[in-house]
């Protein structure tokens, strides 16, 4: 059963290590077709480095659920090990989603205007990543709530940033990662 259950693991992970491999293709090749003389090769490094973080907390955290999922269907229970994985999980990946979401907020310092407006346009754009904090503050002894939480922030995403078919991959950067994290929570609270 060992032998069947790493050889699945390793399936899983090389198929995951192959779609995010070709998503970030995909993003940045969209971004070169876009306007192929502005993109440089530096934007493009650093533009795989900020896209991997909501795509690796997406393909983690489908692999920490799957197998976690597997584990408890084989054997009734999730191990220590896993376990241990399941409950920083969540609240890691919250937390590097909400400073990925942030990042966007550093455009209104590129604009022409006084410090105080900037500051506060700075602000107004942090609005989700602030609500988010106050989610994952709540959250992070209570992961029945991070479940709900983050599964209702997932929900507001897709309603304000998903309304064509132009911004489904805001639904790939955004709204799934979040709803995974939400359903780490879940496994926190029901597996743990």
């Amino acid at each position: 059963m060992d032998t069947q259950k790493s050889q699945f693991n390793r399936i899983l992970l090389t198929v995951l290590i192959v779609l995010y491999v070709l998503t970030l293709a995909a993003f940045n090749y969209a971004n070169w077709a876009a306007d192929p003389e502005f993109m440089q090769w530096w934007m493009t490094l650093v533009n795989s480095v900020l896209l991997s973080i909501p795509l690796v907390l997406l393909y983690g955290a489908i692999y920490v659920l799957v197998v976690a999922w597997r584990e408890r269907k084989a054997l009734g229970q999730v191990s220590p090990r896993l376990t241990r994985i399941i409950h920083w999980a969540p609240r890691i990946a919250a937390i590097l989603i909400i400073f990925f979401i942030s990042l966007f907020s550093l455009d209104v310092f590129s604009m022409d205007a006084p410090p105080l407006e900037l500051l506060g346009g700075f602000l107004i754009h942090n609005i989700p990543s602030i609500g988010m904090l106050a989610l994952l503050i709540v959250a992070w002894k209570r992961p029945a709530v991070g479940f709900v939480a983050f599964l209702v922030a997932g929900v507001l995403f897709a309603l304000f940033f998903v309304r064509d078919a132009g911004s489904l991959p805001n639904l790939l950067i955004f709204v799934f990662p979040i709803l995974l994290i939400a359903g780490l929570f879940y496994a926190d609270w029901k597996w743990g």
